[in-house]
């Protein structure tokens, strides 16, 4: 069933894509154009798909699921669980691009280095034991976890503090490999730093593995409400929306007991 089910939102997932939901239009209208049939349905079809360009350009439904998404991350304090003794700072990688055979960290996860080290330097400062779990194999010839160490390390992180978890390939599997690793480690508190966007569905699945950890987002988006759509609030508002139905798929497979 699980497989059937992971299907089915693999193809859910295609409606978060604006390309595909404009060439499924095309090919409706077309399809329907040439056996002269059904002249309202393509003129309906034709209207869905322009209102799918308003609303989504318009920055509106991005606002909408901005909010859904992010408010509950945006007052969250690093510093109220400072009496800690033994904390664990996990992070999610956040992608790599490899540039002129040069690989390189993803724009975000620049933002979740610091805000990562911003935590760890509250509790190095004040003589604090802290570890750091980097979370992310990734796609290219060196994982995310390995660039991310590399990169805390010229931030003065010692190595005896970084903890690489190089085998997850999505957030499930970060969830799943890195609550093993810090379970072992028995910690007083657990922060996990991610993007506010990503936050929500992050959380879910750590929960799901037995860890209830303190948010801390390093990075916010947005959309702007405009009077003529763009394509800024277009690829915002998608990118909100595949995470949403991500955390649908959470909730359903939790509510089944097929996560874990």
């Amino acid at each position: 069933m699980k497989f059937l089910l992971d299907f089915l939102f693999r193809v859910f997932q295609l409606f978060t894509e604006p390309y595909f939901l404009v060439f499924l239009a095309v090919v409706i209208i077309a399809l329907l154009k040439r056996k002269n049939k059904r002249k309202n349905l393509r003129i309906g079809i034709g209207i869905a798909a322009v209102l799918m360009i308003i609303f989504t350009g318009n920055g509106f439904l991005g606002k909408l699921l901005s909010g859904y998404l992010q408010k509950s991350y945006v007052n969250v304090t690093s510093t109220k669980n400072m009496a800690s003794e033994n904390p664990v700072i996990v992070v999610l990688g956040g992608g790599v691009v490899d540039f002129d055979n040069t690989e390189r960290l993803h724009t975000m996860s620049y933002s979740r280095i610091v805000t990562a080290y911003q935590l760890y330097y509250e509790y190095k400062k004040n003589s604090l034991p802290c570890k750091i779990v980097i979370s992310g194999k990734g796609r290219g010839r060196k994982s995310e976890a390995e660039l991310f160490s590399e990169n805390f390390k010229k931030m003065g992180v010692a190595d005896a503090d970084i903890i690489k978890e190089d085998k997850s390939m999505n957030t499930y599997e970060n969830a799943k490999y890195s609550s093993k690793i810090v379970k072992k480690m028995a910690p007083s508190s657990v922060y996990l730093v991610t993007s506010g966007f990503h936050m929500k569905r992050s959380v879910s699945l750590f929960q799901t593995f037995g860890l209830n950890p303190v948010p801390q987002a390093s990075d916010f988006i947005d959309t702007e409400i405009t009077m003529f759509p763009n394509s800024y609030n277009a690829a915002f508002t998608f990118v909100m929306l595949k995470e949403v139905l991500g955390i649908w798929q959470v909730n359903l497979y939790n509510n089944l007991g097929m996560n874990g």
